[in-house]
């Protein structure tokens, strides 16, 4: 989940920003304005409860790039952190949701990235992230844990790892959304995407029975099932119309996302940013943080290597972190443009940042 109302607050200065309005001599200007519209409690948009991984995915850095130790968060840590989760009451979320369908024409009927961002990242925890959450062994406690808090949780999944019966275990202990990567509707295809265990008809064939113990049993559960947009050309536009159809009048959320943070893979470099932050600057230093399997708490998910940590939950609490000096100083490099050399925000993501518009003025 991400802070709605810096977020709801935040549109006009936005507009102001990325419209070119401010200066250079202005940024610190900008700098207070965020950090007036800041909330001092942190939202947490994602807790990483595990990066163990049995799959090789082709567009994820941790197939090829991440370094740092494999390891399962333990609960003690885990209830941590969800001690310090503050969910959305469901009045504000209601109000903010009806923002974004008066303000960008998105309701929870648009099959969309955009729309699953607003109607299910805006609210829920996200239990993942470079680690396959099936595998995780007290995944099902974990979700829960967060229901006894009152807390909406979500996850991301490859089909592969489906149990049927752990699903629904995880759906009674009030999973509220379950998404399942299916990249491929042919067979040979989804292997050489995401692994050798991967399998486009068991897959199917998988979710259809989820589908209908769902219904019997009178679960709630969203399920969602997305296809990443891997090439532009007509081939894959066919394969993604296709997969639109197989889902189509089916109790499921199915849209097609971008593959942003083009470090990971330039498949196509005709390949665009489809989020809602391709048309504006990164809000994660404002709106939310994301704490790894081993405690560390790092600014955004993309943070695969655990290369910008502020801290970690074992020995500060995510409001002192969040409120750090080193924090702080993060939000400033986002404004002013003077990150170190090498920093992984500046030079190895795809979102512009706040600094990209005000320098354009100069």
């Amino acid at each position: 989940m991400f802070d709605i109302t810096f977020f709801q607050k935040t549109k006009e200065l936005k507009e102001k920003i990325v419209g070119g309005f401010y200066t250079q001599e202005e940024a610190l200007q900008i700098l207070q304005a965020l950090a007036s519209l800041r909330r001092a409690k942190p939202k947490v948009f994602n807790v990483e409860t595990s990066n163990h991984c049995n799959m090789r995915c082709i567009m994820c850095p941790r197939t090829t790039a991440m370094t740092r130790k494999v390891q399962t968060m333990d609960a003690e840590d885990f209830e941590t952190v969800i001690k310090q989760v503050e969910p959305h009451t469901k009045e504000r979320m209601q109000e903010f949701l009806s923002f974004i369908e008066e303000e960008y024409g998105i309701n929870e009927l648009s099959r969309s990235e955009n729309a699953f961002y607003f109607y299910v990242s805006a609210q829920c925890l996200t239990l993942h992230g470079y680690g396959e959450p099936l595998i995780d062994p007290n995944i099902v406690s974990r979700v829960a844990l967060c229901s006894e808090y009152n807390i909406p949780t979500y996850f991301s999944c490859v089909p592969a790892n489906i149990d049927v019966a752990k699903i629904i275990r995880l759906m009674q202990a009030g999973l509220d959304v379950i998404k399942f990567s299916i990249d491929s509707l042919d067979d040979m295809e989804a292997k050489e995407i995401r692994g050798k265990q991967n399998n486009y008809t068991q897959a199917y064939e998988k979710i259809q029975e989820i589908l209908q113990q769902k219904k019997e049993l009178g679960l709630q559960t969203l399920v969602v099932c997305t296809m990443l947009d891997l090439s532009t050309d007509e081939s894959s536009r066919e394969k993604q119309r296709r997969f639109l159809e197989v889902f189509d009048n089916q109790d499921i959320f199915a849209y097609v996302k971008s593959l942003d943070n083009r470090w990971y893979n330039d498949l196509d470099e005709a390949l665009q940013n489809k989020s809602h932050y391709a048309t504006q600057y990164c809000e994660f230093p404002w709106t939310s943080l994301s704490v790894m399997s081993n405690g560390d708490v790092v600014p955004c998910t993309q943070d695969y290597d655990n290369e910008m940590v502020f801290g970690n939950i074992k020995e500060h609490s995510l409001e002192e972190i969040w409120n750090s000096a080193a924090y702080e100083e993060f939000r400033s490099w986002h404004v002013y443009g003077n990150f170190p050399k090498g920093n992984k925000c500046n030079e190895r993501c795809d979102i512009k940042k706040v600094y990209h518009y005000i320098n354009e003025k100069v």
